[in-house]
């Protein structure tokens, strides 16, 4: 076993264990891991097979081992860069919607509280203003 597969063996090695700490501190998410792990795992069996490579490329058609192997990694990174993609836009969307609902919650407290302060004032005011503003969207107030 050459140095540089040595070093690529213990390097997947560690950044399994280091996977798996992250998971248990809970700073990462096993549907997350998943994917990292199974790279490693990738890295650690094409190093300690070394003919593994020669007959990935063979399979693929690829004359150069390298090259598939690059083509490999290449087809890893884009499916992380699609699945974090997906995960930012759903992130987003319930982001969005749970930022428009405080926004008509905040609303709909200052129109009680303030319903509740004219009401003992003027019965009538309180009455007119709500129904003049009824159904009509406000903007979302900022929070001090």
């Amino acid at each position: 076993m050459t140095r540089i597969v040595l070093v690529g063996v213990l390097t997947s090695v560690a950044a399994i264990v280091g996977i798996l700490v992250l998971i248990r501190t809970r700073r990462l998410q096993e549907r997350f891991a998943i994917l990292w792990i199974l790279a490693a795992a990738g890295i650690v069996i094409l190093g300690l097979w070394t003919d593994a490579l020669g007959v990935l490329a063979d399979v693929m058609g690829i004359a150069y081992p390298p090259s598939a192997l690059f083509l490999i990694v290449s087809a890893f990174v884009l499916i992380v860069l699609l699945h974090s993609a997906v995960v930012l836009s759903r992130l987003s969307g319930q982001s969005q919607t749970l930022a428009q609902r405080l926004a008509m919650l905040e609303e709909r407290m200052h129109r009680l509280e303030g319903a509740g302060d004219d009401a003992a004032a003027a019965p009538d005011t309180a009455e007119a203003e709500d129904e003049a503003g009824a159904g009509l969207p406000t903007a979302p107030r900022r929070l001090a």
